[in-house]
């Protein structure tokens, strides 16, 4: 467990977090998807995708700068970039992306994960959270 000032966090919170990022990236298949789109008129998809990168960089900084991390995060910037070629959009490519990004969360290793640097990198920022109030 991850004691912190807002509580306590078991370690498979990791694992958890990835299922429900990965299954934040596929529902940017349906925002995009011409049979589903029309489901989801009010749907920023370019402030979606950034949306993810920044919970991917703050993983990323938790996991200590994991590989498959940058991947993913790569991976979604070449579907941002795709999605917003207006004229030239190729919806199999951004799909392709898409894809791959999901599938490529499945091998962030957060076994490796050194719990006693997280739990000096919660307790710093409570600490700077502290001073501000």
């Amino acid at each position: 467990m991850i004691k912190t000032k807002y509580g306590f966090y078991p370690e498979s919170q990791f694992s958890e977090v990835k299922k429900y990022l990965r299954k934040q990236i596929f529902y940017l298949l349906l925002y995009v998807d011409p049979k589903t789109k029309v489901d989801y008129p009010d749907v920023n998809v370019s402030q979606a995708i950034i949306g993810l990168q920044y919970k991917f960089k703050g993983l990323n900084s938790i996991l200590l700068e994991s590989p498959s991390v940058i991947n993913v995060m790569s991976m979604l910037e070449a579907a941002l970039l795709e999605f917003q070629s207006d004229n030239d959009f190729d919806f199999y490519t951004y799909r392709k992306l898409i894809l791959d990004a999901g599938n490529e969360v499945l091998k962030i290793d957060d076994s490796k994960t050194n719990i006693a640097q997280v739990k000096a990198i919660c307790k710093k920022v409570e600490k700077s959270y502290m001073k501000e109030v």
